[in-house]
């Protein structure tokens, strides 16, 4: 596996990073458009766009990460790949989580905490982009 990827640590932890981007990436296309959503308060609505400022952070975050510790082509890869096996995951989740407050306030909660991950350099930091 070496030979493919020499840092597996990394590519562990962008696969962590990217799962939890590609499953926030399908809550908050279900919760659009916000006029059509059946609890339109202002509470679901703040949720709604936090989660959406949170995840494209944390998008950002993981890709510019990604792209200092990994070969693009194994970023290219294995994002395609957790993309397109994280619906069926999705879909296991309970509709309360997937659909409600609690699942938007969980949601919430993973992007900072994956954040504050990437900002501490727990996960080998980001490395700049030279």
């Amino acid at each position: 596996m070496s030979q493919i990827e020499p840092n597996i640590q990394a590519l562990g932890w962008f696969s962590l990073l990217w799962g939890i981007c590609c499953l926030g990436f399908f809550q908050l296309a279900g919760m659009y458009p916000l006029a059509r959503r059946t609890d339109r308060g202002p509470i679901s609505t703040l949720l709604v766009l936090t989660n959406t400022v949170l995840w494209l952070a944390l998008s950002t975050a993981t890709l510019h990460f990604a792209a200092g510790a990994l070969r693009w082509t194994t970023i290219i890869i294995m994002a395609g790949l957790l993309f397109l096996f994280m619906p069926e995951l999705f879909q296991a989740l309970p509709r309360r989580l997937r659909d409600g407050r609690q699942g938007l306030a969980l949601s919430a909660c993973t992007f900072a905490l994956a954040l504050l991950l990437l900002a501490s350099n727990v996960v080998g930091g980001i490395a700049p982009l030279i």
